[in-house]
């Protein structure tokens, strides 16, 4: 699980208290800066920070760490004959960091770089 998805889920649970960044930092013993590049997933948040936080929004330790991203349903794809492949493919990507999405992006680009100067 990247630090953007963990940033997404601290906001909503934040949003879902009714609470502003600014008492959140507080109540966290941070500031509201810190709290913002937390949601942001731009700043790493520890575990003893990520206890806290479960206890002050009220959510289990596990709302923070799940994966909740829904796998690509078969419907939503174009047929053919690679269709299962190209399935497994988008539920693997589902799976990765932001980190790792560009080294593939980045891969891809070279197979189409190289296949453009004959294959080499």
């Amino acid at each position: 699980m990247s630090f953007k998805e963990i940033g997404r889920k601290l906001q909503l649970a934040r949003e879902e208290k009714g609470m502003s960044q600014e008492q959140l930092a507080r109540a966290l013993g941070c500031s509201q800066s810190a709290l913002s590049n937390y949601e942001k997933g731009k700043r790493r948040l520890y575990l003893s920070h990520l206890e806290k936080l479960s206890e002050i929004l009220d959510k289990p330790l596990e709302y923070f760490m799940e994966n909740n991203r829904p796998p690509v349903e078969k419907e939503h794809l174009l047929g053919g004959d690679h269709s299962g492949q190209f399935l497994h493919l988008i539920n693997t990507i589902y799976q990765l960091s932001d980190e790792q999405i560009k080294e593939v992006l980045n891969y891809i680009e070279y197979i189409k770089w190289k296949e453009k100067r004959g294959g080499q």
